[in-house]
């Protein structure tokens, strides 16, 4: 079959211009001429499937998420779909595994999939910087973009995420409200946003009540992982009297060393978390912890997006949605 890159080759002009000649388009006569002679001479019929298919608005989302195992994220994921779908839309999704060039797959994949927009939520993973140029294009071709939890890179594209920096805020004022003066930090990479956020929060309380900040009982290395949340928790018993941990998954770990050290939750030592994902309030004891509204954020975001898609958005926003502190047994 002869396809619309045969008759450019022989015409020996560009795809485009063959493309202006079926489309009555501006094309110098002689070219114009050369051109439809051949077409006739090779009996070129155009695909208006492909036509069809480069003007389609598709009714396809993609969403990159860093870690599907974690409850948060998979509770993003559901809200995310449950709303798409009332919509009408449908959502592909992207585990990027907090790996830039996964992530990078995923986007040149979603741009094949001619989806109409993206959200990414890669707060935890390597710094994807270097994707600026992928996010341009997409954005320049008329795909849109919502962050979540993440830098916006300078880029025209709403970013909406829980504030990290209150929460930590809030969970260690009440800790030293409760008595507690050294009070352990630990957390994923310090290279991460999320870390670099909650670890901020947690350094202005101790420093709004004048307690002597501590380099060694911070720990900010890594995965938002239960066995890293164990692994750190056993570098801090006999220096602390409580752990501020980077997300509920950590405090988890970190109970488990507590409890396997011969200790006792919250009796020698507090853990409190972030996120406030379905477990926590199942374990025992039962975690104190900062609520991540993610029903809202994940809600907030789709309708920007689809906002952007359907023309009602023009400007971007940042959006921080304040957390709550959840107080149960673990502190």
């Amino acid at each position: 079959m002869v396809t619309i890159y045969d008759i450019a080759k022989k015409a020996g002009v560009s795809v485009a211009t063959v493309s202006r000649v079926l489309n009555n388009g501006p094309v110098k006569i002689s070219t114009k001429e050369k051109i439809l002679k051949i077409i006739e001479k090779e009996n070129y019929v155009p695909d208006n499937r492909a036509v069809y298919l480069k003007k389609l608005k598709t009714k396809k989302i993609g969403l990159i998420i860093p870690d599907i195992i974690n409850p948060i994220y998979s509770h993003s994921v559901k809200v995310i779909h449950d709303y798409l779908k009332n919509k009408g839309y449908h959502l592909i999704l992207g585990n990027s595994y907090g790996e830039v060039e996964e992530e990078k797959d995923l986007l040149e994949m979603f741009e094949r999939e001619r989806v109409s927009g993206v959200i990414i939520g890669t707060c935890e993973g390597e710094d994807d910087s270097s994707l600026i140029s992928i996010f341009k294009r997409m954005l320049k071709n008329g795909i849109k973009i919502v962050f979540t939890g993440k830098k916006s890179y300078g880029l025209n594209v709403d970013i909406i995420s829980v504030n990290n920096v209150s929460g930590t805020y809030k969970i260690t004022n009440y800790l030293i409200k409760i008595g507690k003066r050294k009070i352990g930090f630990i957390s994923g990479d310090k290279k991460l946003i999320a870390t670099q956020q909650r670890l901020e929060g947690y350094k202005k309380a101790i420093e709004e009540k004048n307690i002597k900040f501590d380099e060694d009982i911070i720990i900010c290395e890594g995965e938002y992982k239960i066995e890293y949340g164990k692994k750190w928790a056993k570098e801090l018993i006999g220096k602390v009297d409580s752990i501020i941990c980077g997300n509920d998954l950590m405090a988890i770990g970190a109970i488990k060393a507590i409890e396997e050290s011969g200790l006792k939750v919250p009796d020698d030592i507090a853990i409190c978390g972030f996120d406030d994902i379905f477990i926590s309030s199942l374990i025992k004891p039962s975690l104190t912890t900062v609520h991540q509204p993610i029903e809202k954020i994940s809600k907030i975001a789709c309708e920007r997006l689809i906002g952007w898609i359907e023309g009602e958005i023009r400007e971007p926003e940042e959006i921080l949605i304040e957390p709550e502190i959840i107080l149960r047994e673990s502190a």
